[in-house]
């Protein structure tokens, strides 16, 4: 039996092939993957992955599909989407244990409901909350890597060394929130290269408790905000981190309140702004003319024309400022 048959065996019904990736970012741009499988629990997860790895099938968990750029070559494997939805409050620790496939969105407005609040800086940021924490994402000063205090991971055969049960199969693990290393849009996952990657299932978030009608305010003025100051369509969020002192690369969160705010002419936003990225385009790729850190499909846009435009807004701003951007965002499959 070949590696499909089996992948089909394992996975049935709910496996499929030549999945047109395009449909599922929010860039809007990405050729086929082999094959594509919605996990709606944590158990299709774990399976899906165990399944992949045993066949030595490449993988790639997806999100909300933002934050990456799929390339028109598509994926030589199996991409996981991680519909996981479970949340549960515990009110006497101001807690929620969280799976990793909740939107960060239906998490915030929940946890509102319940008079729960300190995520709300998130709200609109189109992602899911393992994906947030994998990239540490934040926003006004605030990172979400500073309200983890546990993981629930899957670990693959031979991650942890040290573990002789480990060399074989994978292991359902739980790790303090400090095991993440969080830096500046970054942690230890994302630092991780190797096909040894540990999976997120779920993860206990603190919280605190207010008031329901403060919460909300709170979540309409990051909202405000961030429509005031951000383009709404085709995007996969902001391309560049903003250029960290190497002295501050390892603040927990880089954005806690120990971290200095960047003066806006340190921002790559302001760079990019200055370095003329807003008349950069591509095809159907081009810089938004409301924010230059971002790049926007204008409706038919190839991947490799979004990572010309890339390319040109990090060569506009080394010519102007001699900094070298390094991108928040990820390249995935055949470049």
């Amino acid at each position: 039996m070949d590696k499909s048959k089996k992948l089909f065996s394992a996975l049935k019904e709910g496996l499929r092939e030549h999945e047109v990736m395009r449909n599922h970012t929010s860039m809007k741009v990405g050729g086929v993957a082999d094959f594509y499988f919605e996990a709606k629990t944590i158990d299709e997860l774990v399976k899906a992955v165990e399944t992949a790895y045993k066949l030595n099938i490449p993988y790639f968990i997806l999100g909300n599909g933002s934050n990456i750029i799929v390339s028109d070559f598509g994926y030589p494997g199996l991409v996981i989407k991680n519909a996981t939805s479970n949340i549960a409050f515990m009110a006497e620790k101001s807690q929620a244990i969280v799976d990793s496939g909740v939107t960060l969105s239906k998490l915030i407005l929940d946890a509102a409901s319940n008079n729960f609040s300190g995520l709300e800086f998130l709200y609109g940021i189109p992602g899911t909350i393992g994906g947030a924490v994998y990239n540490n994402a934040g926003a006004w000063g605030q990172s979400i890597g500073d309200f983890i205090k546990f993981a629930t991971l899957l670990s693959p055969p031979g991650f942890d060394k040290e573990d002789p049960k480990n060399a074989k199969e994978h292991q359902i693990i739980q790790v303090p929130g400090e095991w993440f290393e969080f830096k500046y849009r970054s942690s230890k996952l994302k630092r991780i290269t190797s096909f040894k990657k540990p999976i997120i299932l779920s993860l206990r978030v603190q919280l605190a408790q207010s008031r329901q009608e403060e919460i909300m305010r709170r979540i309409n003025n990051f909202k405000e905000r961030r429509e005031h100051s951000q383009p709404v369509g085709q995007s996969a969020g902001s391309v560049f981190k903003n250029p960290i002192p190497k002295e501050l690369q390892n603040v927990v969160g880089a954005g806690s309140p120990n971290m200095p705010e960047l003066p806006k002419e340190r921002t790559a936003g302001y760079m990019l702004e200055k370095s003329g990225a807003k008349r950069i385009r591509v095809g159907g790729a081009r810089v938004s003319p409301k924010h230059a850190n971002f790049v926007l499909n204008t409706g038919n846009a190839k991947a490799q024309e979004v990572r010309q435009v890339i390319e040109e807004m990090r060569r506009a701003v080394k010519e102007k400022f001699n900094v070298n951007l390094e991108e928040e965002i990820e390249y995935i499959g055949q470049w």
